[in-house]
Order: C-alpha cells, then structure tokens, then sequence
C-alpha cells in the first residue's frame, strides 16, 4: 500500500515540478523576443524597407538567415522591426483596456444599480459582438493609423478585466471593515484607493496576459487583412498575408513572422499560468 501512495504521489508532484519551469521558460522566450526587437537597430543585419530586386525570394542563407521576401528584402530584419510594431502596438493597448475595464468594473461595484446595470448590459453587448467585426467597423469610419488600431484593440478587450474589477470590488465592498472606514469618513474614493486596487493587482495582471496574447492576435488578423500598420512598415501579420502568395515555393517568407507570433503567444500564456498558480497558492497560504 505504501508503495501505490508514494508512487502516486511522485506522479502528481511530477508536473507540479514542471509547471514552473514551464512559466519560466515561456517568460524568458518572451523577454528574449521583445530585447530583440527593441534593439531591431542594433541587431537586425539589413534595412528593413531596402529592396534587391536581383534577389528576389532568395531561401536562407547566410547573408539573409531568414530568405528574402517578393521585393528582395531581408526577412529577419522585417521579422525584428515588424515585432516592434506588434508588440507595442499590442502593449499599449493592453494597458489601456486594463486601466479602462478595472475603472469601470470599480464604477458597476460601487456606483449603485443603475450604473452596475448599463456598464453590466454594455459589457454583454461587447461580448456578443465579435472582436474582429467590431475592429473593421471602427476601422473604415475612422481609417487605418496606429492610434487608431490602439484604441480599437483596447476596446475590443476591456470586458475580462471589468468583470474581475467588478466581482472584486463588489466583494470587498460587502466587508464589515469598509462599513467602519465609512463611519469613520472615509470616501469612496479613499476606499478603492486603499482596499480595492491595492488587492485587484494580481489579478489584473494574470488577466493581462490573456488579454496580451488576445490583442496580439487580434492586431495580426487585421495586418493580415491590410486594415493594420500599413507598408511599408513591417507587421508580422501583414507580412504572413504577403507571404501566402508564395507559400509553396517561398515559404519562409510566412513561416518565420508567423512563427515568431505563435512563439509569443505561447510564451505569453505559459507565464501567465504560472503567475495564477503562484498566487492561486499564495491567497490559499494566506487562508
């Protein structure tokens, strides 16, 4: 009987092992990818925009490890500059979406029924519109421009961490002690900024990663669409949809940018399952 016991007990311990060594990797590849494509200017091995036009979708090489592309230009440099876009682009508006949905969900909590209700009811018409259809619609009223496209991504994604602001600070609200800071002549104001945020940090920030890698797709669909950063600006979605062309032949030219993305994304969620382990099991030592 013991030998069953310690057995099963090594199978259970042994993916809680690599769980985190999973989230390590996935934030060092990451981290990786985003240093490269900062110093894009200091790494890349070409111009990004020069064209070759008697070195059309030459495969790689050594001069060009990643091949070139239909105009004769350099795949890794477009794939490290292209990164800058995407992941920028998509950074910015995932901050954005985060200080947008927690500020509402903190309003649905603690502004009283009817606001609890319209953001509640604007929060479910969100969901039930796609992300996608709701970026072309915006789009082509309002143009393609990478303001535009960051605010679109950002209002395409607040609903998650508006419903984790709004449970959140309705639960913290319920708390005998916030009654007393009330009696006490605190204001709501001084309440979420001492008891509410404070406590919505980890939680924003694990939902930042699925948000992260959701607008980054989202941002790569519609580069890959043309309603994105236009050229010649690399994109890593804009440069899968010019790629796609020459696929059987040139297939370098989608595979490496795509494959940089999916990298991203993997790694993205790998460390965002790990911070909710981490502080999944720290809120049940606390308890």
């Amino acid at each position: 009987m013991s030998v069953i016991t310690t057995s099963t007990d090594a199978v259970t311990a042994a993916p809680a092992r690599r769980r985190p060594v999973y989230g390590i990797v996935g934030a060092v590849v990451v981290v990786a990818v985003a240093v490269l494509t900062i110093a894009a200017p200091l790494v890349a091995p070409h111009d990004p925009l020069a064209q070759d036009l008697t070195g059309l979708l030459r495969p790689p090489s050594a001069v060009h490890p990643f091949g070139t592309d239909e105009l004769g230009r350099d795949v890794l440099s477009r794939v490290l500059y292209g990164g800058r876009v995407a992941l920028g682009v998509s950074l910015v508006a995932t901050v954005l979406s985060a200080v947008l949905g927690v500020g509402l969900g903190v309003v649905a909590a603690l502004g009283g029924r009817y606001w609890d209700a319209t953001l509640g009811r604007l929060a479910d018409v969100q969901l039930a519109v796609p992300g996608i259809l709701l970026a072309l619609v915006v789009l082509a009223f309002a143009g393609s421009g990478t303001v535009a496209l960051v605010v679109v991504l950002a209002l395409g994604s607040w609903v998650l961490n508006f419903r984790i602001a709004r449970v959140h600070a309705t639960f913290v609200a319920a708390q005998p002690f916030i009654e007393a800071a009330r009696l006490a002549g605190a204001s709501t104001v001084e309440v979420v900024r001492r008891h509410v945020v404070p406590a919505l940090g980890p939680l924003v920030l694990v939902a930042a990663t699925l948000t992260f890698s959701t607008v980054l797709l989202l941002e790569s669909s519609l580069g890959f669409l043309g309603l994105g950063v236009q050229p010649p600006t690399p994109d890593w979605g804009q440069m899968v949809a010019s790629g796609q062309a020459q696929l059987a032949g040139a297939w370098w030219v989608s595979i490496f940018p795509g494959a940089a993305l999916v990298v991203v994304i993997v790694g993205v969620q790998l460390a965002g399952d790990r911070l909710a382990e981490r502080f999944s099991t720290a809120g049940r030592a606390d308890a």
